[in-house]
């Protein structure tokens, strides 16, 4: 059974009330391609018949990870010189995903962090200023970019406030990006991401996957926070299709951001309680306190994604943690 076709007859099928795709026959761009979402996506839009480059420097990507028709560089998306696969491949859409993603290195090394997150994206959009014949910049920014707040859920028109180090990387490309349309007319989109999970996650330091990693090895797993904080976990199956969606339809939103998510939002000990039900497995597990400064509660409000992309989330919890799990366990093996 190919279940890769399977998912897109059910993603895009009218009778789902979700999009047809048009991304077809295009030359797309992504950096931070070979990364977690990064690939994923490109894997969707190979298999919608486009002609996909990625730009990687592998800091937490994997090579093996890509599907085996898309062009790869490695290189930095610091490195000016990127300009020159810009101009080489012309793309017609780009998808900026590359970043230093981990909150807990963010932490660590904040000036790696800050100038990944905002300088990448700087120099990505200078490139795309240049060129003027790109359709469409999805530029991938997460639920973090909101930063703490008391009233919940976050919707798009929630002020962006990080003050952790990698909440203010992603509040601050956000704004970057928004500079860039409003002041040049880019053709710019912003996502903002729920806690992603799924298969292809190879960072084991994220929740999900170290609770794979406890069951499949025995390991006792630590619980940050306490098990207090609250968080929302979306699959990236969903989550590409939502970035294809918003590709399809930048023109119609240009400058706007969207908010993909989903209805499972949790605590800690509450996402292990479920996964333990739905594995049927005993998670061993310590609480921990929360690291100093982290946002306590995060969840989205993505009816506008719904309303207007027609998307949304159509895996369920258990039916992800299943898939995810068996992933894992060929990983770890």
């Amino acid at each position: 059974m190919n279940t890769k076709l399977l998912y897109y007859d059910i993603i895009y099928s009218p009778k789902n009330q979700l999009m047809t795709p048009t991304i077809t026959n295009k030359k797309v761009l992504v950096t931070g391609g070979a990364g977690f979402i990064g690939s994923h996506v490109v894997s969707d839009l190979i298999g919608l018949n486009n002609k996909v480059v990625v730009i990687d420097n592998l800091s937490s990507g994997k090579k093996e990870a890509l599907h085996p028709k898309a062009t790869f560089y490695k290189t930095d998306v610091l490195d000016k010189k990127i300009k020159l696969i810009f101009e080489k491949e012309c793309p017609d859409i780009v998808f900026h995903f590359a970043a230093q993603p981990l909150v807990y290195r963010a932490y660590a090394d904040p000036a790696l962090t800050i100038e990944t997150n905002i300088m990448g994206t700087v120099n990505v959009l200078e490139i795309c200023k240049s060129i003027r014949t790109i359709e469409s910049i999805i530029i991938v920014s997460s639920d973090k970019a909101y930063g703490k707040t008391e009233t919940l859920p976050y919707t798009e028109n929630s002020p962006l406030q990080g003050d952790h180090p990698y909440d203010v990387s992603k509040s601050a490309a956000d704004l970057i990006a928004t500079t860039y349309f409003k002041t040049y007319d880019l053709p710019i989109v912003i996502t903002r991401f729920s806690n992603v999970y799924g298969p292809g996650d190879y960072n084991l330091s994220r929740a999900i996957p170290k609770i794979m990693e406890s069951i499949i090895k025995n390991k006792e797993f630590l619980l940050r926070g306490g098990g207090t904080m609250l968080r929302e976990y979306t699959y990236v199956k969903d989550i590409s299709a939502g970035c294809i969606a918003l590709a399809q339809k930048t023109g119609a939103y240009k400058g706007q951001a969207f908010n993909f998510g989903s209805n499972n939002i949790f605590n800690g000990i509450e996402l292990v309680e479920k996964i333990q039900n739905i594995l049927g497995a005993k998670i061993k597990y310590t609480l921990l306190h929360a690291p100093h400064n982290e946002i306590p509660k995060q969840y989205l409000d993505w009816s506008k994604a719904k309303k207007n992309l027609l998307w949304e989330p159509i895996t369920s919890f258990e039916q992800g943690i299943k898939e995810t799990f068996q992933w894992y366990k060929k990983l770890l093996a």
